[in-house]
């Protein structure tokens, strides 16, 4: 994802990818953080860019992915 791209744009192209909806996604990340979480919670959260990174690696991690930091000067 290039750095124009924001959160928001990048969680709806990976829920697209795995075939889920936002609903689905808040479903299970209540279940996981044991507390109520809806829609537009994370919604909100999203289209603010305040959403936390424990939030984000939940996230990742309920859809199948690893977040990864690459070193650029590396590559």
């Amino acid at each position: 994802m290039s750095m124009k791209t924001d959160i928001k744009t990048e969680i709806a192209m990976l829920l697209l990818k795995k075939g889920w909806t936002r609903e689905k996604l808040v479903k299970e990340m209540g279940s996981r953080l044991n507390k109520k979480y809806s829609s537009s919670n994370l919604g909100n959260k999203l289209r603010l860019e305040t959403i936390p990174y424990r939030e984000i690696k939940l996230i990742a991690d309920i859809l199948g992915y690893d977040i990864e930091f690459v070193d650029r000067d590396k590559k």
